[in-house]
């Protein structure tokens, strides 16, 4: 199962406490993101991301077409601090199902109500247009998410970052779906695998299958469309997951790659 499990739920006055099972590891944001040695990451090939992909993919697929029965779940803070790579196996699970509900975050719908969710929870970058505009997330939204983290797992960067432009002397805004859509979308004579090469996370030090990385980057691309209606459900998504996943393992084993990671995730 790729949820953490909430075991118990206990009040106290006015403070609420959730235990969770314990998980080993550490959440996928630091792992893509190591600010005391930025050129370091335990996910340094591409095999060690696919499973983190396939795992969250197949985790909201069981939340939004399992866990509830005949109600649409929805998990609504889907973000990479919310995912947790377990150590030693490298798998992911997803963390807070449920809490936003349990720990009583506002029910007003509203810009208010998505702003208050955003300081609240760190969703900033992940949030889908709709959801910030009327406060209400739906499964399309978690799956907007999704898209978002795909992609930040593919450049290693955060969903949305500041970058001084030198010849206007200020920061721009650079978002990693802008980044995406320049990478697969862009013209040029370099052609998308030379824009996906120098896209793509440089620590997986070029070695990973430029069609399965186009065709991710595609996916991911498509769950992040800004109008709701165009992106596809999560089976869909769970079920593309998995064959880009099975080709890369093709990939891997006939470069013969390493797929099994010993390093530890402690800090250094």
């Amino acid at each position: 199962m790729s949820i953490v499990k909430l075991l118990g739920v206990s009040i106290s006055g006015e403070h609420i406490y959730l235990v969770y099972e314990f998980v080993q590891g550490s959440d996928l944001g630091l792992c893509l993101r190591n600010k005391m040695n930025p050129d370091f990451t335990v996910l340094s090939t591409w095999m060690s991301r696919m499973q983190i992909a396939t795992d969250v993919a197949h985790g909201l697929d069981y939340i939004h077409n399992t866990a509830g029965l005949s109600i649409d779940m929805v998990h609504k803070h889907v973000k990479s601090s919310g995912i947790i790579v377990t150590e030693p196996s490298f798998n992911a699970k997803i963390c807070h199902f449920g809490a936003a509900e349990l720990c009583g975050e506002t029910r007003e719908d509203g810009p208010q109500a998505a702003a208050a969710a955003e300081r609240q929870f760190g969703v900033r970058g992940y949030m889908s247009p709709e959801f910030k505009a009327t406060g209400v997330a739906t499964q399309k939204s978690d799956v907007y998410a999704f898209g978002v983290v795909i992609l930040e797992l593919m450049t290693g960067k955060e969903p949305v970052r500041y970058k001084f432009d030198r010849s206007s002397g200020n920061h721009r805004l650079i978002s990693v779906i802008e980044t995406a859509r320049e990478a697969v979308e862009g013209g040029g004579e370099e052609g998308v695998e030379g824009r996906l090469r120098r896209w793509t996370d440089k620590r997986l030090r070029d070695s990973f299958p430029v069609d399965v990385a186009e065709k991710l980057t595609r996916v991911a691309l498509q769950c992040v469309q800004e109008d709701p209606d165009k992106r596809p459900d999560m089976k869909w998504v769970a079920g593309k997951i998995s064959k880009l996943y099975l080709a890369s393992k093709i990939w891997a084993d006939r470069v013969k790659f390493p797929t099994e990671i010993s390093v530890s995730l402690a800090p250094r």
